[in-house]
């Protein structure tokens, strides 16, 4: 498969399948780097559940998923244009 093939199939693919690959790849990133910043922040994994135990997950949980969605939509404007205009 060809370079050029390539853009014409993601300037063909829908915004949103576009978006649901980087929304994946963007928040197994975060989870890593979040949960990597926690070990060593506390010293211990437990930190994480007994950090969430007061209910003040929602706001965090709820932060971080807008944060993926947003990046992701904007990661496949950006990729889809590109393509488009590069063909």
């Amino acid at each position: 498969m060809t370079a050029s093939d390539k853009k014409k199939t993601v300037s063909e693919t829908p915004i949103w399948k576009l978006a649901i690959r980087f929304m994946f790849s963007f928040g197994f990133i975060l989870i890593i780097v979040f949960t990597a910043a926690e070990l060593f922040k506390s010293g211990n994994l437990n930190a994480i559940s007994e950090s969430f135990s007061n209910g003040t997950w929602l706001p965090f949980v709820a932060t971080r998923i807008a944060v993926i969605v947003g990046y992701g939509f904007v990661m496949a404007f950006l990729t889809k244009s590109k393509a488009k205009n590069t063909l």
